[in-house]
């Protein structure tokens, strides 16, 4: 049985870009423990909450390209900072803080309490960051293809977009301790494969806003997304990853294939985590925590 949808709302490859942003006192950069409810308080279109007070989400519209997007998104930042600004707080774009320890309260809307008592104490470490894109898809089955064809892509995605070296205040061994982390959830990591839409109904539960796997198709939006992405720091390192993964899915769509082997993908996953590829792990692990920290609320709005 094929899930309600909204394939086809919007023309093909179309692409939308979600950032997940710190909230940080503007002095010493710690996660602000009220920031999302001090700033912002009730959920926007396009400024939203993410679980935790100290995280704030930022959505574009859709956009033909990843450049468009990518205008809107600063736009967005701006905004965010500005706002924040006027509160004592700043932001702070990467996939982990790089000094941070403790527990942050989560923001007080309902579907945040249930779900921290549904998962229970792994939910308190989840204080990461990541960047997901929507990438518009023209069919049910064009999107099923899509999603199995980009598996093999995203270890790749996110060894490129290593941003969180650290865990508090140290080096955690990984490029990206944010991918370990999502680990813990009970659909974090390595998406299962879908050979229909039952399998998908089957995996999703009757929750779908809340699989966090690497890649999960979302009818609801017409959309496939990608969300094993590190947060990047750099706007423009943002928008050449969403623009990379328009192509993986257009071009997955187009060719298909089949299933790649679940076990070799959690293999390369773990590498990508651990090694990285891309400039900004390698520049934070240069610095140091400390400094780290100052140098990512500098770049955050370049």
């Amino acid at each position: 049985m094929t899930p309600e949808h909204r394939f086809g709302s919007t023309p093909p490859w179309w692409l939308g870009i979600e950032e997940e942003l710190y909230l940080v006192d503007a002095e010493t950069l710690a996660p602000a423990s009220d920031g999302f409810s001090r700033v912002f308080g009730q959920p926007g279109e396009r400024i939203k909450p993410e679980l935790f007070e100290s995280i704030v989400e930022i959505a574009t519209r859709p956009h033909e390209t990843a450049e468009g997007a990518g205008e809107e998104l600063r736009a967005l930042r701006r905004e965010v900072a500005e706002r924040a600004a006027a509160q004592g707080l700043a932001v702070l774009a990467a996939g982990s803080h790089p000094t941070a320890r403790g527990p942050v309260p989560i923001v007080p809307l309902e579907r945040y309490v249930r779900m921290a008592e549904e998962i229970g104490p792994a939910i308190g470490r989840q204080t990461v960051c990541g960047l997901h894109v929507h990438v518009s898809v023209p069919g049910q089955e064009a999107c099923l293809r899509a999603f199995e064809g980009v598996v093999p892509a995203l270890p790749g995605l996110l060894a490129a977009s290593a941003n969180s070296p650290f865990w508090e205040g140290a080096d955690s061994g990984w490029r990206s301790i944010r991918s370990q982390i999502l680990l813990e959830l009970p659909t974090g990591g390595t998406p299962p494969v879908l050979r229909s839409w039952d399998d998908w109904r089957a995996a999703s539960r009757g929750d779908n806003s809340r699989r966090h796997w690497d890649a999960w198709p979302r009818p609801e939006h017409g959309t496939l997304e990608v969300r094993v992405m590190d947060q990047p720091t750099s706007l423009r390192r943002s928008v050449e990853l969403a623009a990379e993964v328009q192509r993986l899915v257009r071009d997955a769509a187009e060719t298909g294939g089949e299933p790649f082997d679940r076990a070799e993908y959690a293999a390369a996953r773990a590498r990508a985590a651990r090694d990285g590829g891309g400039p900004e792990a390698e520049c934070q692990l240069e610095l140091g925590p400390q400094a780290a920290l100052r140098e990512l609320a500098a770049r955050t709005l370049e």
